[in-house]
């Protein structure tokens, strides 16, 4: 009797167990793009990575047109002998069109339904993303998918980028208050892609862009512990001569060219009175560079540079933050901060937005040298 009962246990299991993977018909997809055509419907591009040992290539990309991407899945099925595997999907690319006009949120919200697609796969931004995908211009890059992760990735290691991954940008988007962004990659003939820009959004929809630079901003207010990245600021001669700091060399440009490295930052976003909201950040840096070089020898001269540094800053800063309100984009975060308050905690999207709209915006940055570095 209990052999025929191990016997149908063991049948039993060996019923529930999944279907067999072998890997020479797995095509294990590495990033997928999608592009909005003219007629309303969008172009899939998927590459996918394969071991079958009779075939030449270890990748091949195919595409297909559809209305939603669960349809253009099926019909990439349809196209190839593997079969589409999503375990190590890494990279989800948007065209700047479709990012614009329809928006990404409905095949995001699809993606993270997904329970073989990972929550922390990067998001892009691309003017064309079966261009990129398909792209075979590079012996050292033959498989598109794996180097468009690998610069994403490398990017988030440093600290440059925000939002860049499907859980961030999801709890952005599905905040009140503040915006999300992505990184924008430029594939230009005869030079391997790369990171150009950062998509700035109005909820799920692309509003305008901006440099990688000016995400330094963005994070002295919402990622206190962020790399800002070094900062170079080209400052006219005549301003140095203006402010009393001496040049220990004769300049052979109108530019004093110099590089920062930012050590620690703090930043506060402070609602003064009903329609004025002060932005206060303190950057301590190292100097590590500056053509023609400057004389830094006693603290008097130092803290002259370091009001300079500031104002120049907080002239980016104030440009900044008018780009913002023309687009109604808030990646700070302000709107968050104005429903943080009391007063204001019942306000939605939409109301925020007017306010925000409307506030007047003063920022404040200090500088604080606390490294001379190479300067010296």
């Amino acid at each position: 009797m209990k052999k025929w009962l191990i016997l149908f246990c063991s049948l039993l299991c060996t019923a529930c167990m999944p279907p067999e993977k072998i890997l020479e018909r797995q095509g294990i997809s590495t990033i997928i793009g999608y592009d909005l055509l003219d007629d309303g419907t969008y172009l899939g591009t998927i590459s996918l990575l394969q071991f079958d040992r009779k075939e030449k290539k270890t990748s091949e990309t195919i595409s297909a047109v559809g209305t939603t991407s669960k349809q253009i899945r099926q019909i990439l099925e349809q196209k190839t002998s593997h079969d589409i595997t999503s375990g190590q999907l890494r990279t989800l690319l948007f065209n700047k069109d479709m990012t614009e006009t329809k928006g990404i949120s409905n095949f995001l919200d699809t993606m993270q339904r997904d329970t073989s697609i990972g929550s922390l796969i990067f998001l892009a931004i691309t003017d064309n993303a079966e261009d990129i995908i398909k792209n075979r211009n590079y012996e050292e890059y033959p498989e598109m998918g794996s180097y468009i992760y690998q610069l994403l990735d490398k990017q988030e290691r440093k600290e440059m980028l925000i939002n860049s991954n499907l859980h961030d940008f999801f709890s952005t988007l599905y905040e009140i208050g503040i915006d999300p962004t992505l990184p924008i990659i430029s594939n230009k003939e005869g030079v391997a892609p790369y990171i150009n820009s950062v998509a700035l959004f109005k909820n799920d929809k692309m509003v305008g862009s901006i440099s990688l630079k000016k995400t330094m901003f963005i994070k002295l207010f919402t990622h206190h512990k962020a790399f800002l990245g070094d900062i170079t600021l080209n400052i006219p001669v005549e301003t140095f001569k203006q402010k009393g700091i001496s040049l220990a060399e004769k300049p052979k440009e109108d530019k004093f060219n110099i590089t920062i490295h930012p050590i620690k930052h703090r930043g506060s976003i402070e609602l003064s009175t009903e329609d004025e909201v002060k932005l206060n950040a303190t950057i301590s840096v190292s100097t590590i560079e500056g053509h023609p070089a400057v004389t830094l020898k006693n603290k008097e001269s130092i803290k002259k540079l370091e009001q300079l540094l500031g104002e120049e800053l907080n002239k980016e800063f104030g440009d900044f933050l008018e780009e913002l309100r023309k687009l109604n984009s808030d990646p700070i975060g302000i709107g968050r901060k104005i429903k943080s308050l009391r007063k204001y905690s019942k306000l939605n999207d939409k109301d925020l937005r007017e306010k925000y709209s409307t506030l007047k915006l003063k920022s404040t940055i200090k500088v604080e040298i606390k490294r001379t570095g190479a300067i010296d």
